[in-house]
């Protein structure tokens, strides 16, 4: 004997109550009245004669079949909502098939009217043409899911990276005080994203807390398509074997890539599906918004969240040149720095050259070893140099940008430590922009005149720092020195611009 599936007895009973229901919503239409009709030559058969109306014992058999039948109308509702329920179960459980680890899933208690994430999720997925098995979701509070994106930045910055950024862009001036960038970026993120993907557990957290009225909710179409792509991608953007570590802007670069797909995937997929569209009745800029909320320096926030503005734009570039095709081929080969992602034209120039750090003969200074080595990239430089020069001059003295490497010592007994960052540029003219702009920086930012100054060369004396600003490297570099002793800064300029001349 066959068995029917749960979801083709769904389909029965649904059919079978519809058609029910009609049923019963039809009126009898009135018997029309004798009619005298001459049949047609051609037709011999004769119209039979109308029917004498019913009894009353007719009519209260009839009104008792309704009855009856009202009765198993209302039976099959309740079946269809049980079927309703065991089909939500079925679809938790199919997420979770291939999954390692996970144990299997209670049955889920289904509130009168639940979020079907796993539903979007296939969707989603389906519109990315991506092609994976749902994942597991779950509801989870705003803190658990801050949580879920702290383990995994520790997992990309491990032992202390996190509290020695803080420190060297502190030496350098960018932020006023030492702070772990980490957590606050986590708590960031989960306002911004609304979800997050446990690969531990292979679930999917979704915030789902009752939205304060007059607050955007959590984005949880956002949620899932980032979920979905980091754990689709996630490995090849961020492998755990490697012989080098991220600097910070190759990170932000793949970072990027990542958040800018899943919002550009949640943007097409909101035009054919508007009730998916994201709900805000708050601009970004508001104090009050939840991005807000968090206590973290203006640099530090910039940096965090341009992997969704930027990368949103280099997104729809790509998927313009051969869509979701050559998003997915961007994978095999990750944007090496923010450069490419402001300015996609370099990315898809396959002829263009990979940008070098710049080399020293050594980074070892008065008998000191840097606890900081880095590249912070274009947008970085950006962003520092805005702080007191207009967006427009900003953005032209950073456009030029070709490397940099930032170096920071400690300096014991001080508030700040030593900083060095040299920087890289296309051309002279360019290195010259940014010379002329981070110059305009150093002297709002200690308010003095320069000691020494001319058009390659700047030095001041402020706060209890050394700063030096230098043209070098065949007129193509610019270094920076910002120290907490006149002997550590002069020391730094006799070490790192010894190859001035020669080394690119």
């Amino acid at each position: 004997m066959l068995k029917a599936s749960p979801a083709a007895l769904l389909l029965v009973l649904i059919g079978l109550g519809a058609g029910v229901s009609v049923f019963l919503s039809q009126k009898p239409a009135p018997k029309p009245a004798p009619v005298a009709v001459t049949p047609s030559r051609k037709d011999p058969l004769e119209l039979p004669k109308a029917q004498p109306s019913e009894s009353p014992e007719e009519q209260e058999d009839l009104r008792a079949q309704i009855k009856l039948l009202e009765g198993q109308v209302e039976y099959l509702q309740g079946q269809v909502g049980t079927l309703q329920e065991e089909n939500t179960q079925l679809l938790q459980k199919l997420g979770t098939l291939g999954m390692k680890g996970v144990p299997k899933m209670e049955p889920v208690v289904v509130d009168e009217d639940p979020p079907d994430y796993v539903g979007m999720g296939i969707e989603l997925m389906k519109f990315r043409k991506l092609q994976a098995l749902p994942i597991p979701t779950t509801g989870v509070t705003q803190p658990e899911v801050e949580r879920a994106i702290l383990t995994w930045l520790r997992q990309q910055q491990p032992d202390d990276e996190g509290p020695r950024f803080g420190l060297a862009l502190t030496a350098l001036g960018w932020i006023d005080k030492p702070v772990d960038p980490l957590p606050l970026r986590a708590a960031l993120w989960a306002r911004q994203l609304g979800g997050w993907y446990d690969e531990e557990s292979g679930t999917l957290l979704v915030t789902e807390e009752n939205p304060i009225p007059g607050k955007p909710a959590p984005d949880r179409p956002m949620a899932i398509a980032f979920g979905q792509l980091l754990r689709q991608y996630g490995s090849t953007l961020f492998p755990k074997e490697r012989t080098e570590p991220l600097t910070t802007d190759e990170r932000l670069a793949r970072e990027s890539l990542l958040a800018g797909d899943a919002g550009l995937t949640r943007f097409l997929f909101s035009l054919q599906n508007p009730e998916a569209a994201p709900k805000s009745d708050l601009p970004a800029e508001d104090p009050d918004h939840p991005l807000n909320e968090v206590p973290m320096p203006v640099f530090l926030k910039e940096l965090a969240l341009f992997p969704f503005r930027p990368g949103f734009e280099f997104a729809q570039t790509l998927h313009s040149a051969g869509e979701f095709g050559q998003l997915n081929a961007a994978y095999s080969r990750p944007p090496r720095d923010c450069a490419e992602i402001i300015e996609a034209e370099r990315y898809l120039d396959n002829s263009a050259l990979p940008s070098t750090r710049p080399q020293f003969a050594s980074t070892r200074v008065a008998e000191s070893t840097p606890y900081w080595d880095d590249s912070l990239g274009r947008f970085a430089i950006f962003n520092a140099l805005r702080t007191y020069n207009s967006d427009e001059d900003a953005g032209q003295a950073a456009r030029g940008w070709q490397s940099d490497r930032l170096l920071a010592y400690a300096a014991p007994d001080h508030p700040r430590d030593h900083a060095a960052w040299q920087t890289q540029w296309l051309t002279p003219a360019q290195a010259g922009a940014f010379f002329k702009a981070m110059r305009n920086c150093l002297l709002q930012r200690y308010d003095v005149e320069p000691t020494q100054d001319s058009a390659e060369e700047m030095a001041l004396t402020a706060g209890g720092r050394s700063i030096l600003l230098l043209r070098n490297r065949q007129g193509q570099g610019v270094l920076l020195v910002d120290a907490a002793t006149a002997e550590f800064a002069k020391a730094l300029r006799s070490t790192l611009d010894a190859v001035s001349k020669t080394a690119p």
